[in-house]
């Protein structure tokens, strides 16, 4: 909840933030003169205005983030943890290269556009799990084209469009049907190339940069029509004349007369002053905005050098300070900036290094705690924590992505920080067993059952619990289920043939491609799943050549790789996807899959970003350490590769933090607990090692987390341990009811 207040002399405003973590209360006083105090007043009854109106939600906390991926022209969806962490959550096809996301101030839709011909998409949120659902009539013509950035007025009835070619797109929006109405005198004039948009916080005035016109254009905004009327002074020069050499300019291919090439332009919360960052010109240009009139003026000593190349730039939302992304630099530079004249000063150790390449865009999350910076060239978010006194920036950790991320928004959601199960699934003899897990204890209580072939040895659910798929060895056969009010029902057609051997199934985190692994065959089966029936019908192309004796597989968070442990032939096979709507469909053997490991690797784990496998070995009694490139998917060895861990190594978690890997060791009847290095992949052994019994066969952490579950055969206890977040410890919790499980999984979808 954002409070407001005044002092009684009208010489400070007060704003009061409720933070998302802990509930704490963030006070912040900022000093206000003159003529502010008009603007301030206004900006205040205007707030007030809309969240009475249910424009502006009372409570605006972060839960999902959105990216575009222009190579892999694809729209993908984050979770927010507590910590402010991203958890790939969904992603989507757009099928053309898009250019911009943005997310209505409702929080209830989202917005893309697409560069190649004149499309805007509009979704709509689910705000319990962060689906994104097109509204009927999307995509929407735009008129103009290559639309490039969204902006939205604050009341949430107009948004903008940039086009690079032909200005400014204006639409009406209904917020109950997400429908767009074009208004009447758009597209509206702007400079050459218009790059991004930036709305005043009162909603009276729009600015657009222009990058080959070396400008910024002003526009008044009828708050009735949403109309634009550009300002009698605008457009005004971007400040950096920077000379361009011809050569240069014609390689490049932009006109001489650009200057420094104006790109991403912010606006202080305040409303007194727009930033632009300069992108040729390696600079920052500085305005200050009258208040009635919105007329910019340059601030002395502006344009100022900053990083090569800069793209983004964006004031954190306390308005103490600012970030611009440097695409050549790979790095964020950090400025605190002065609340009366709108200076900028260097914030300690500033610039921060974003461990990725071609940083493209800055966002926050509400409260300011959190920095997210989509990195275009190595397909990862960086997220970093702000100390919101100095703005010194930390990195928290980077998320592998689809390719190409450039966009990127944050949303508000009523998910829950931390992830609760409706339903596990686990095989226990013939049958598979439906399960409900309590939310307090962990403990599983069964609710039914269902013979599922002769042998089963592996079972694998879709995210929202709807289907559930079981591999049978002893028919080489896959069964099919799905769940209807707490019934097992079986699918038409079930079960469906595999290949000699069937040892291991995955599927993909938007339940579209199934995948199993057959031993005896030395194959990998691939099927497309129908999402209404749950039918499995096998692709073309299937099955693919794995090693020799593949007996386990796992997939990338993004669906962009699986990796399958060949027992036989001591080797990983990795395989990618050929486009955003194929499954993964050919193995990178020109990038030199399948990669080697220790003796005999009978499974493998990849922590949630999407950057490291952790591979176990069992007759060498070691886990193999491998960074995963972030374009080819090749496997690269970590330096401190193998470890040693217990004897005969069987199976390897990583904890849903990131934080932790725990190892069962069948041989010593053990589990080997590992605090992992984010951002190294580097794993260190906390002892002693926690012994288990001698009726063990592999481990299962339910997705929060919050609980590890040792499995055993029939007739023998579930072990099941409460896990410590913060120290990796496992406590030991009462035993299960007798029943054993071969296998359990959880369907990863939040409640």
């Amino acid at each position: 909840m954002l409070s407001v207040l005044f002092t009684t002399n009208l010489r400070y405003i007060i704003t009061c933030q409720l933070n998302d973590i802990g509930g704490r209360r963030i006070w912040r006083m900022f000093p206000v003169r003159g003529r502010e105090v008009r603007m301030i007043c206004r900006g205040y009854v205007v707030f007030l205005l809309l969240l009475f109106s249910g424009a502006v939600s009372a409570v605006d906390t972060a839960r999902y983030a959105f990216t575009v991926n222009f190579f892999d022209k694809s729209l993908a969806g984050y979770r927010l943890d507590a910590s402010g962490m991203l958890h790939v959550n969904s992603y989507q096809p757009v099928l053309i290269p898009p250019t911009a996301v943005g997310t209505h101030p409702s929080g209830r839709f989202v917005f893309t556009t697409a560069k190649s011909i004149g499309q805007i998409g509009v979704y709509r949120l689910t705000p319990e799990t962060g689906e994104l659902t097109p509204v009927p009539g999307s995509p929407f013509p735009s008129v103009g084209r290559s639309p490039f950035f969204i902006a939205f007025h604050p009341s949430g009835r107009y948004v903008y469009f940039a086009c690079r070619f032909d200005g400014i797109l204006a639409f009406t929006f209904d917020q109950d049907s997400g429908f767009l109405s074009p208004i009447d005198g758009m597209p509206y004039p702007s400079g050459k190339r218009t790059r991004s948009l930036v709305m005043h916080p009162s909603g009276r005035f729009l600015y657009a940069s222009n990058a080959y016109s070396n400008t910024i254009s002003a526009y008044a905004l009828d708050s009735t029509t949403g109309k634009l009327t550009e300002l009698d002074d605008s457009p005004f020069l971007a400040g950096d004349i920077f000379p361009v050499d011809d050569k240069l300019a014609s390689a490049a291919r932009f006109p001489v007369s650009a200057g420094g090439l104006p790109y991403y332009v912010a606006m202080h919360p305040s409303g007194r002053f727009l930033y632009v960052v300069n992108w040729l010109g390696g600079s920052l240009s500085a305005f200050r905005i009258d208040p009635d009139s919105g007329v910019l003026s340059l601030l002395d000593d502006f344009p100022r050098v900053t990083g090569i190349n800069p793209y983004a730039v964006a004031v954190h939302p306390s308005g103490q300070f600012l970030y611009v992304a440097s695409w050549a630099d790979d790095a964020l530079w950090g400025y605190r900036i002065d609340s009366v004249s709108g200076d900028l000063t260097l914030v300690p150790d500033s610039p921060f290094a974003v461990e990725g390449i071609a940083p493209m865009t800055i966002a926050f999350d509400p409260a300011g705690q959190h920095t997210y910076v989509s990195n275009y060239r190595s397909n990862n978010v960086s997220v970093f924590d702000v100390d919101m006194t100095s703005g010194v920036l930390s990195l928290q950790d980077t998320v592998q992505t689809r390719s190409g991320p450039g966009s990127l928004t944050l949303a508000s959601g009523q998910v829950q920080s931390v992830p609760t199960v409706r339903h596990a699934f686990g095989l226990s003899g013939k049958e598979l067993v439906l399960l409900s897990q309590s939310a307090n204890s962990g403990e599983l209580k069964r609710l039914a059952s269902i013979v599922a072939g002769g042998r089963p040895v592996a079972v694998v659910a879709r995210r929202d619990g709807r289907f559930v798929y079981v591999a049978d060895a002893d028919s080489d056969h896959i069964y099919a289920f799905r769940v209807e009010n707490e019934r097992l029902l079986p699918v038409s057609g079930s079960p469906f043939a595999a290949g000699k051997g069937l040892r291991d199934l995955a599927m993909d985190i938007n339940g579209l491609y199934l995948y199993a692994v057959n031993e005896d065959s030395g194959n990998l089966s691939v099927y497309a799943v129908d999402a209404v029936s749950g039918v499995l019908s096998e692709v073309s192309g299937s099955p693919l050549r794995t090693g020799r004796g593949p007996v386990a597989i796992t997939l990338d968070a993004s669906a962009r790789y699986a990796l399958v442990a060949n027992a036989g032939a001591g080797n990983i096979s990795v395989f990618r996807y050929q486009t955003n709507q194929s499954p993964l469909i050919f193995e990178i053997a020109k990038y030199g899959s399948p990669f080697a490991t220790g003796k005999r690797p009978v499974a493998l784990a990849e922590d949630p970003t999407g950057k490291h496998l952790y591979v176990a070995d069992a007759d060498v009694d070691s886990l193999s350490l491998f960074r995963v490139h972030f374009q080819s998917g090749v496997l690269e060895a970590l330096p401190d590769s193998p470890l040693t861990t217990g004897k005969s190594p069987r199976s390897v978690l990583v904890h849903p933090s990131g934080d932790w890997v725990y190892v069962f060791n069948s041989g010593s009847n053990d589990i080997s607990r590992y605090r992992r290095d984010r951002l190294q992949g580097t794993l260190s052994e906390t002892m002693p090692r926690v012994a288990v019994g001698s009726q063990a066969q592999t481990l299962r952490l339910d997705p929060a987390g919050r609980y590890l579950y040792v499995l055993a055969e029939e007739g023998k206890p579930l072990q099941r341990y409460a896990v410590d977040a913060a120290s990796g410890a496992l406590e030991m919790q009462q035993t299960q009811q007798r029943e054993g499980f071969r296998e359990l999984v959880f369907p990863v979808f939040s409640d």
